[in-house]
């Protein structure tokens, strides 16, 4: 279970939750320009944009759940467990494991555009990283201030769809999700007129009625509906942090807390942080369950020449600002 959003107001701004049933020790991860980038089929990338967001490095490889680049494009991958397919290498073709795909194309991207053409001959591969690390199921929003896609390897080949939602969750495919929009038309933020029957008396008794019937449960299903009307009715502000804030309200209204979806090995399956990315300022902000404060790293150019990999740690123990 996870929920990404992105939305453009004077600034790129692109973010995402991300649900597991397991604690995870996430970190903040710059890949520099000149870090080399290795692939299982491809030739090692010495030069490309440089990288930051969140992930989880095995080996001194960068591992992202989601990332920007210098330019401002954005990439985050959502489970979509049962749908996604990986298929053998195909001679002639880019040959890419999931994990490798962040890096290859905010690596050497600048646009969802440019992203579209290069997909033309992307193949998902079954190349895991290794025996003990199987691939994981997923699918992919990228998205940069102009527009965004949404990306879906099925057994019939790989999908790539234009998202002009601003949002992607999890199962099922996203055709499913874009049509599953028109059953919540009437919703709207104003209040409700009557249309039940002119002959009845009939009026809105309390605030916010129009919204009777937008999901509030967890499903994959009912989050991208509710959070697709919330993120193209709420107010959008002045300032950049302003947004940056807004858009952390905006998962905050879809996020998952800890005792509200058991598995059934009886673990509980809820938000393990959440990130907003100012792609324009190329900053990530970043919360975790356990921390509400907001921790902020900015790409700086010294890091973005660096010749190694950078890791930078996030706390999660909560930080309280006293008043007074």
């Amino acid at each position: 279970m996870c929920t990404a959003i992105c939305f453009h107001h004077d600034h790129h701004f692109f973010g995402r939750n991300l649900d597991l049933n397991y604690n995870l020790p996430v970190s903040v991860v710059v890949v520099p320009r000149r870090y080399p980038i290795l692939f299982k089929a491809l030739d090692t990338l010495t030069e490309h944009h440089a990288i930051y967001g969140v992930g989880m490095p095995q080996k001194d490889y960068p591992f992202f759940f989601d990332c920007v680049n210098e330019c401002g494009l954005g990439f985050a991958g959502l489970n979509f467990p049962g749908f996604a397919h990986f298929f053998p290498k195909e001679e002639g073709k880019t040959n890419l494991a999931p994990y490798e795909l962040p890096l290859y194309l905010l690596g050497k991207f600048k646009t969802v555009k440019e992203v579209k053409e290069a997909l033309k001959n992307i193949v998902i591969a079954d190349l895991p990283f290794s025996d003990k690390l199987p691939l994981a199921t997923l699918h992919y929003i990228i998205s940069d201030k102009e527009e965004a896609i949404v990306i879906e390897q099925e057994k019939d080949g790989l999908h790539v769809y234009d998202n002009p939602y601003g949002v992607l969750t999890n199962n099922p495919p996203f055709s499913y999700h874009q049509f599953n929009l028109n059953n919540y038309m009437n919703i709207t933020n104003e209040d409700p007129t009557n249309r039940f029957s002119k002959d009845l008396p009939l009026y809105p008794y309390g605030k916010a009625m129009g919204a009777i019937g937008l999901p509030g449960d967890s499903s994959p299903a009912s989050r991208f509906v509710k959070e697709t009307f919330l993120l193209h009715n709420v107010t959008m502000f002045d300032t950049p942090l302003e947004n940056v804030t807004q858009a952390f309200h905006l998962l905050n209204s879809v996020s998952t807390l800890h005792g509200e979806c058991k598995q059934p090995d009886g673990s509980f399956e809820y938000t393990i942080y959440s990130s907003i990315y100012d792609a324009d300022q190329k900053e990530l902000y970043l919360k975790t369950y356990k921390n509400s404060a907001l921790q902020r790293y900015t790409l700086t150019d010294k890091e973005r020449d660096s010749e190694e990999i950078i890791i930078h740690k996030v706390f999660e123990k909560e930080m309280v600002q006293e008043i007074g």
